[in-house]
């Protein structure tokens, strides 16, 4: 969302790209050697398995996308792929090899085209050894049975095991230009992978799997909102450095998990309207669209960020497609969303409002506050100033329709910009208690 100038508020870093990685999962080890492992050898302990949740699983949401496992058009749609992100200058370990051995396509859960891969690691640059295996494992913790993913599971010739040797085996290496063998190697164990792929695919498995599906775990949320904004915002980042001193025109984003936990405490369902008011690159839109198949709407003022939120909702729609699922409608606006007829119109009908208003002027909140005159009862507004003074019965007031109903507090990992944390206010239109 876009913010006032503060101290303490500053445009995320290139390598910002990666908060929303899961930081509190364990790093998978394992051995290199050429020795049959047992099941205590090899422990792939890195898990998007769907956790118990503790809030009530919306049934109506549909997860399985139609479009996705048709193949009408041939599955070929347009998207970045990972391979095209390289730069072209060749000082990589991988440079020297056979453009044949460095590129590698793979399959998603779905009848979609393949994406491109180039087998390179570094600085800067998607981990594409790490990110491949890591949607093997999503597949086999989410869209698959225990008994289904044996074949991804099983200890010593089982698709995971098979990828997490040969990428080991690249990244152990201390040879100055990789052997072309490894990256062969690698390639090889993609190959097994995407042939179980497309057997799922051909006995309806992973079709079957997602109809009876009504979550996604965040984990696997944050990981697919990860692969659009590396390849949609991250290599022009420096874009969102361009803004305003002291006008609203700041930027900052607030993060995946700070999100999730704001938007199941709202009850946000797939039937429902969310609104980013100051949506920036568009992450949360993105992500309330995904994580709960609402219909998620943003609105955003400044040009780059405008521009960077129409490649980020591009790609998006393309990865989803990719991993076969249904999101809700997404729709991003330009402009003053004070002004803005569109977003002045879906207000009437939103069930949960965000506005990250950390440093807003007070006249911009004022303005706030009238403009939520015209939210229906019950809207929920979440806000990182508070809307609500007090529980006077003034009716002149448009403060008194504004009633909070929690708060809570936030920390330096749940927002992109340095500090210590503050409160958060969830608040509800009431016009019950005047």
């Amino acid at each position: 969302s876009d913010l006032n100038e503060s101290s303490h508020l500053r445009p995320p870093k290139r390598k910002a790209a990666r908060q929303l990685s899961p930081s509190t999962q364990p790093i998978m080890s394992d051995s290199s050697n050429d020795s049959g492992d047992s099941d205590m050898e090899f422990g792939d302990h890195k898990s998007y398995k769907r956790l118990r949740i503790d809030h009530e699983v919306d049934e109506k949401r549909r997860l399985r996308s139609k479009h996705a496992f048709s193949e009408e058009d041939g599955g070929r749609f347009p998207m970045i792929h990972a391979a095209d992100l390289v730069p072209e200058s060749g000082n990589s370990r991988s440079a020297a090899a056979s453009s044949e051995n460095v590129i590698v396509k793979l399959k998603y859960p779905s009848a979609s085209q393949r994406e491109r891969f180039y087998l390179d690691f570094g600085k800067d640059k998607i981990d594409s050894l790490e990110e491949i295996v890591n949607v093997a494992r999503i597949v086999r913790d989410v869209y698959l049975t225990s008994k289904q993913a044996k074949v991804f599971t099983a200890p010593t010739s089982g698709v995971i095991r098979r990828l997490v040797k040969a990428q080991n085996a690249i990244t152990s290496s201390k040879k100055k230009k990789l052997d072309p063998s490894l990256l062969q190697d690698f390639k090889n164990a993609v190959n097994f992978y995407n042939a179980t792929m497309q057997g799922l695919l051909d006995n309806k498995t992973l079709a079957t799997n997602l109809d009876n599906m009504h979550h996604l775990p965040l984990e696997m949320v944050q990981f697919i909102l990860q692969q659009v904004y590396d390849r949609a915002v991250s290599p022009s980042v420096d874009l969102l450095r361009n803004y305003k001193t002291g006008s609203d025109e700041v930027y900052g984003e607030l993060l995946s998990p700070f999100v999730d936990r704001v938007l199941v405490q709202c009850g946000l369902k797939s039937d429902q309207v969310f609104v980013d008011l100051g949506s920036g690159v568009g992450n949360v839109v993105l992500q309330a669209a995904l994580e709960f198949g609402c219909e998620s709407w943003g609105c955003e003022m400044m040009p780059n960020a405008c521009e960077l939120a129409k490649k980020q909702a591009a790609e998006f729609k393309a990865r989803c497609r990719l991993w076969g699922l249904a999101t809700g409608k997404v729709r991003l606006e330009e402009g003053n969303f004070l002004e803005n007829a569109a977003i002045g119109q879906v207000l009437r009908r939103a069930d949960v409002v965000l506005v990250n208003n950390e440093v807003f002027t007070s006249k911009t909140n004022d303005a706030l506050r009238l403009l939520f005159l015209d939210l229906k009862d019950g809207c929920h507004i979440i806000s990182l100033q508070s809307f609500a003074v007090g529980h006077e019965r003034n009716h002149d007031d448009p403060a008194n329709l504004i009633q909070n109903i929690n708060y809570g507090t936030f920390g330096d990992r749940d927002v992109s910009w340095t500090g210590s944390g503050g409160k958060y206010f969830i608040a509800t239109k009431d016009e019950g208690h005047l």
